[in-house]
This record gives C-alpha cells, sequence and structure tokens, in this order.
C-alpha cells in the first residue's frame, strides 16, 4: 500500500475505533477540485474495497468566480468521480447570496463562502446518511490557520490546535504536508484544479502564505515545528478557561434570556469573563435554534464587555452585535439584539447587464428611494457616455454617476462597517469626505460584488449623487468579460 494512502487509512481507523454498526460506514468527501481534496479522493476510492466503506463525494460551486473556471472545476471533479466510480453531487451556491452575507459587517467573501460551503455539505451529508465529512486540510493548512489567527491576535481558544474532529466533521490529512500531496499526485499520473484567486494576495490567507511562510522558511524554518507546539498548550488553556467558565459562571435561561450574578461575573477574571461571553452566545443562538452566521463577535467586543470600570460606574448595558449585555437586578444578562442590521432596508442583485429599477427605503431617514441602474459590459477605464437608460419608471431628476464592478452585484443600505479601498487603504465613507462635505448626504448606499465593496452612492440633499468607487488596479477588476460598468441615474427621496 502507498505510504500516502497507509497514513490516510490509519487516520480514519482512529475515528472509526468502538463504532458498531450494521451497516458500512459512509464518508462524504468535500472535494474542490483542488490538489489536496483531489489527492484525498484518489486515496479513499483506492482504499474503499479493501477498508469496506461507502464513499460519496460534494462539489461546491460558490459562483463568486468567472463563470467559465468554476465550471471547469466542477466539470474536473465529476470527471474524477466518473472515473473512480465514485457517486458525486454538485451543489451550486444562489450568485450573488455570498457577497451579500460577506458585505453585512461579517466576516467577509473567505468567511461567507465558509458557511455556504459547510451548510451546503452537512445538507448533503444528512440526505445520504454519511457518518463523516472529510476535508483536505493538511498540515500546512494548520500552520497557515496558526499564523493567521495570531496576527488577528485570537485568544487561546483560537490559537488551538486545529481538530482532527469536529462533530461530524473528520480531516484525516493533519499529519499529510502539500508535498506529500503533490507527490501522491504526481505518482499516480492524476490531474487537479488551481484556483486562480489563490495568487491574490488580497485575500489574508493568500498574503500568508505568498508573503510571510517564504520569509519564515528562509530565516527561522524551526517556525514548523515550534507553532504546532504553542497550539497544543493553547489547547490546554482553552481547555482550562472553558472548565473555569462552567464552575464559576455558569448562565441559566430564562424564557429566552441569559443570566449570571453580576458580583460572581465582575470578580471573575477578564479572561474568565471574556469566555463566558462566548460561551453565552453559542448557547443562546442555541435556545433560539438559530446559528450566529455571519453576525461574527470580533474579540475587541467582549473584551470591550468585560473590562470592570471605576466601582458604581459599570456600563448598564454592551451593544456587541449580535447580543447585548445588560446589568439589572443583581444579574448580568444576555439578550437577543434589538434588530437585524443585515435585514433591514432594501437590497438588489443584478446578476446579469440589464436595466434595474431600484425601489426601497433609506434605513432610518425615512424616505422612500428609487434609483435607475444599468449594468453594461465595457473593458475596465472605459466609462460610458451619459447615455439615458431606459427605466421602466424614470425618476424625475437626471443625475448620473458610473463605476466599475464585478457582477454578481448587490445594492442595498450602508452598513457602519462597510469599507472601500480608496488610497490604498479600506476607508469609511466618512474618511473619504470632510465632515462638511458627508453632511451634504442624507442618506448612503453600497454597492458590492464578489471582490467586495465596489462603491459608496451618496444621497444628496437636493436629490444628486455621488459615486464613491474603489480603486480598480487595488481591487484587480479585470477588463473585458469581468468587467462591468454600472450606471447610476437619477433619484427620487420623498418622505414618507
Amino acid at each position: 500500500m502507498d505510504s500516502f494512502e497507509s497514513r490516510l487509512s490509519a487516520a480514519l481507523g482512529r475515528n472509526q475505533a468502538g463504532k458498531i454498526s450494521a451497516r458500512p460506514i459512509v464518508y462524504l468527501a468535500a472535494v474542490s477540485g483542488g490538489a489536496d481534496s483531489t489527492a484525498m479522493l484518489a486515496a479513499l476510492a483506492a482504499l474503499r474495497k479493501e477498508a469496506g466503506f461507502d464513499l460519496y463525494c460534494a462539489h461546491v460551486d460558490h459562483r463568486i468566480r468567472p463563470a467559465e473556471e468554476s465550471r471547469a472545476d466542477a466539470l474536473a471533479v465529476k470527471a474524477l468521480c466518473e472515473k473512480l466510480e465514485v457517486p458525486c453531487r454538485i451543489i451550486t451556491i444562489p450568485p450573488g447570496k455570498i457577497a451579500a452575507a460577506a458585505g453585512s459587517g461579517g466576516p467577509g467573501i473567505e468567511g461567507a463562502a465558509r458557511f455556504y460551503r459547510l451548510r451546503a455539505l452537512h445538507r448533503e451529508a444528512r440526505r445520504i446518511g454519511a457518518d463523516w465529512i472529510l476535508t483536505a486540510h493538511t498540515r500546512d493548512d494548520l500552520l497557515e490557520n496558526l499564523l493567521m489567527r495570531i496576527l488577528r491576535g485570537s485568544g487561546p481558544a483560537g490559537l488551538a490546535a486545529m481538530p482532527r474532529t469536529r462533530g461530524r466533521m473528520l480531516r484525516p490529512l493533519l499529519n499529510l504536508t502539500r508535498q506529500d500531496v503533490l507527490a501522491y499526485l504526481e505518482a499516480r499520473g492524476l490531474p487537479y484544479q488551481t484556483d486562480s484567486t489563490n495568487v491574490d494576495i488580497r485575500y489574508f490567507r493568500n498574503r500568508v502564505r505568498l508573503k510571510l511562510i517564504p520569509v519564515l522558511d528562509s530565516f527561522f524554518p524551526s517556525w514548523r515545528s515550534s507553532l504546532p507546539a504553542l497550539a497544543e498548550t493553547q489547547s490546554l488553556t482553552a481547555e482550562f478557561i472553558a472548565s473555569e467558565v462552567r464552575k464559576r459562571l455558569p448562565w441559566e435561561a430564562d424564557a429566552g434570556v441569559l443570566r449570571l450574578g453580576e458580583a460572581d461575573f465582575l470578580n471573575a477574571p477578564p479572561i474568565v469573563r471574556e469566555e463566558a461571553v462566548f460561551a453565552g452566545i453559542d448557547m443562546l443562538a442555541a435556545l433560539r435554534r438559530k446559528k450566529t452566521r455571519h453576525k461574527t463577535l470580533h474579540n475587541r467586543a467582549p473584551r470591550r464587555a468585560v473590562i470592570r470600570r471605576a466601582p458604581g460606574q459599570p456600563s448598564r448595558e454592551e451593544d456587541l452585535g449580535p447580543v447585548r449585555l445588560r446589568r439589572r437586578n443583581g444579574c448580568i444578562e444576555m439578550l437577543p439584539a434589538l434588530h437585524s442590521r443585515w435585514e433591514r432596508g432594501f437590497s438588489l442583485v443584478i446578476k446579469k447587464a440589464g436595466t434595474y429599477t431600484l425601489r426601497g427605503k433609506l434605513t432610518g431617514l425615512g424616505k422612500n428611494l428609487i434609483l435607475c441602474i444599468r449594468a453594461v459590459n465595457a473593458p475596465a477605464g472605459e466609462i460610458p457616455a451619459n447615455g439615458n437608460p431606459a427605466c421602466s419608471a424614470p425618476p424625475p431628476t437626471a443625475v448620473h454617476t458610473a463605476f466599475h464592478a464585478q457582477l454578481p452585484l448587490v445594492v442595498r443600505n450602508h452598513r457602519g462597517r462597510d469599507r472601500i479601498w480608496r488610497g490604498g487603504h479600506k476607508r469609511r465613507f466618512s474618511a473619504i469626505l470632510d465632515r462638511k462635505a458627508c453632511s451634504e448626504y442624507t442618506g448612503i448606499i453600497t454597492a458590492l460584488d464578489t471582490i467586495g465593496v465596489a462603491a459608496f452612492i451618496g444621497i444628496g440633499r437636493q436629490g444628486d449623487l455621488l459615486v464613491q468607487s474603489r480603486e480598480v488596479f487595488k481591487a484587480g477588476v479585470s477588463e473585458g468579460g469581468g468587467s462591468f460598468v454600472v450606471e447610476v441615474r437619477g433619484t427620487e427621496a420623498m418622505n414618507v
């Protein structure tokens, strides 16, 4: 048996110990078509008969890359499954869904794609009755994750080693490196797909992989062994803190509200309070049978909430995004947020070139809005002449502005965490204009594509429009078929 296959078999064996079933174990392999998942699927197919398990494959098309590239990946996975005689299902995420979720103050494109991918895989696993969902994370992925979390300032739980299993998820390649994968594919003569976004350094993981890791390998080669040791230590630390939270700060649920003693909370060490906040968020989500999804809670939010203030001046309420903390009757209470910021207002998804009329309500302004929007295919750097789009309901004010974007494009209400590439940095709308200029605009609309925020559209007091688009060269908008010019003409904002 090949060394790669034997090590994979050993990883599977450790997670089958003690499982008694009248039927074979069923594995669902998540396969993107890249090197790691291709090698995993081929090795699983080679082991299948001798080990006696059933094997299925699922490929998730996120629809955030050019259609031709995504289609090529799906066809390659399907062809490989036919060759290996593995049942395969291609799952497609609706266009624009990930882009809309990524722009809601959440984890960005990568995080939103991960959420929808995992949800699709779990649904497929339930459909076929899979015991395990297999993902092709290697030791290199583990190291990249650790570096990313160190740079983000994660706590002990975030720095803990990537677990081999979590729920129904199983990572059988964690003891194998990317070099092991490539050597196996070469020996088997198996082709694999290369994701074009893997060289795009706008993504955090790619900057770590392509820029930081080569420097570490050159000047600090021992980091590949010392960093996992750090992760193991942090795993023990995270387990200890979690046990302290369970003993010292247990939440009690009552009618959808979590409570614990205020004195106990304020007298606990800050790290224990912080972990208690995270534990409460998970518990509240479970009670409401609702996942936090894109409502990502950054570490700074609970750290702000657990800082002990001067005696007699504790905060009465803290807004942490998806939840609130408040002091009441000698207790600390955790409640759901007052409203869902990412669901209010309006949105429009533009999937292909054409003319659209956007009607909605500007958040917090009590005004109805009508915009005429036209998306046309045009090379980057070219803005078409001010033509008169054929709007179904032409607004009265003939104001025209345009910007470059990729499709699908989501146009929606502006949110406080929206940022755009300007001047080599991500900036808020208020950071682009001076205070006096900002005050002239009573509303802001955000336009997002698969890359991120493409433009801010300011709605003036007199119905005029101001567009602040991102830097095309920084965003990497390609010329030709991948680039569209989006024209916005006229606005009607009426009090309601």
